[in-house]
């Protein structure tokens, strides 16, 4: 028998969807899926095709529930450099060029959360419940993962999300900012692809560059010059490029551009 993948790919277009292919477990995430999806982000990060990927779970009752407990390594078992890590997945996800969307239906706990706080837009059916179980756990996050909920909710909100441990269900997740947007469970899909589509008509440039800048100020508000320096430059590229010529000429000429990425 063939092994199962931990991922499976749907490219259409300028839109890739990524889906956690563990629906018997709730998707629950082993070492071994967090090492595909740090690999599949940086193989995906070559691929100038793609304008914005959207991550979700196989089927509808989990996006996902968190880490897969039975795949997880005792304290006295391996290298745990050689395992799947989760800091290291987000950072994948977030370092991706473009746009990623977060499709969350149902649970999304635990590492399962991370991994979509760690995308740039959530949207999430009103079936979903979110939260980050580590202090019945008897764990700490890893200071990049608190630095993700710091920046993203803010400090109040993160703190109590860490020190309960609490599940929150949909309308607490909207309140807090856990999620962007929040739609029928019958609805996600086409709301998400609708906004993928969206995004997928801007210039590429323009994607990119914003992404790479907000991500930085929200990580650090008061850049270093040599920072400064890059998020200039890009903003450079952009009013230069071929691409914002062309959308100038569709503007008079009343169509819609067509852009190239130059």
């Amino acid at each position: 028998m063939a092994e199962k993948q931990h991922l499976l790919i749907d490219k259409k277009g300028p839109v890739c969807t990524v889906t956690i292919n563990n629906a018997e477990k709730h998707n629950a995430l082993s070492p071994a899926c967090l090492n595909s999806i740090t690999q599949l982000f940086h193989y995906l990060a070559k691929d100038e095709a793609i304008r914005v990927v959207v991550l979700r779970g196989a089927g509808k009752e989990a996006f996902s529930a968190g880490a897969d407990i039975t795949a997880m390594p005792t304290r006295d078992s391996g290298d745990p450099d050689k395992l799947g890590d989760i800091s290291t997945a987000s950072a994948a996800i977030r370092d991706y060029p473009y746009p990623v969307i977060a499709m969350l239906y149902g649970y999304t706990l635990g590492a399962g959360c991370v991994v979509a706080m760690a995308c740039d837009i959530r949207i999430a059916s009103d079936r979903v419940k979110m939260g980050i179980p580590t202090s019945r756990m008897g764990l700490i996050p890893t200071a990049e993962g608190f630095k993700r909920f710091l920046t993203v909710l803010g400090y109040s909100t993160a703190l109590e999300i860490f020190l309960t441990g609490r599940p929150y269900d949909s309308s607490a997740c909207l309140t807090m900012g856990m999620v962007n947007h929040l739609v029928r469970d019958d609805e996600l899909e086409r709301y998400t692809y609708g906004l993928a589509e969206e995004i997928t008509r801007c210039a590429p440039l323009s994607l990119k560059g914003a992404k790479h800048i907000l991500t930085r100020i929200a990580e650090n508000p008061n850049p270093s010059p040599e920072a400064l320096s890059k998020f200039n430059a890009l903003c450079d590229q952009a009013r230069t490029s071929d691409d914002h010529e062309e959308a100038k000429l569709a503007f008079k000429e009343r169509r819609k551009p067509v852009f190239k990425g130059k």
